[in-house]
């Protein structure tokens, strides 16, 4: 719970905390957005992303698990994922958009019901891709929707082949 509290103290100090000058939507670069369908699921996934040109940007997202003593032994513990991403919108950085990524996460031990074996847990380690849409307000709030797909090929032996990734994101770009 003070995790919980903790999270919830430090996104809000993010999204109020404001410089004095007033920037126009085109010079806002940055962006911090949280993972709300994740953060309910007990995984908050935190997000920071660095607009390179009008249609292409890198980010990476961190996400760890809060609460581990429910029992269910196919949750992931953390997920470290940086991506390279690129947008299709009129306007700079929003509209549909595909991502590369490079994921490092961490997996309890399952029983694999897909392949009929078990793992045994560990670090893994996959590449790949994100597909969805971005929507930004002239505040610069962010929201976003997105799926995606990460193919192990790092212990694949140890934690699940496929690493699923769904998002429903809301942000703010400063």
């Amino acid at each position: 719970m003070k995790q919980l509290f903790f999270i919830s103290v430090l996104l809000v100090t993010f999204v109020s905390y404001s410089q004095g000058e007033e920037n126009d939507d085109n010079s806002k670069k940055n962006e911090f957005k949280v993972n709300i369908g994740a953060f309910v699921t007990g995984f908050p996934v935190a997000t920071y992303e660095r607009a390179l040109t009008h249609e292409t940007s890198f980010g990476v997202s961190l996400g760890v698990l809060i609460d581990s003593d429910d029992g269910d032994t196919e949750r992931f513990d953390f997920s470290l994922i940086p991506y390279y991403r690129i947008h299709f919108g009129e306007t700079p950085n929003t509209g549909f958009f595909i991502d590369g990524n490079a994921a490092i996460y961490s997996q309890k031990s399952s029983d694999e019901s897909l392949f009929v074996n078990e793992k045994k847990g560990g670090l893994g380690f996959g590449l790949g891709f994100n597909i969805g849409k971005k929507y930004k307000t002239k505040n610069g709030w962010v929201g976003e929707t997105s799926f995606g797909i990460t193919r192990t090929v790092i212990n694949s032996d140890q934690v699940h082949l496929i690493y699923p990734r769904f998002s429903i994101t809301v942000g703010k770009a400063f």
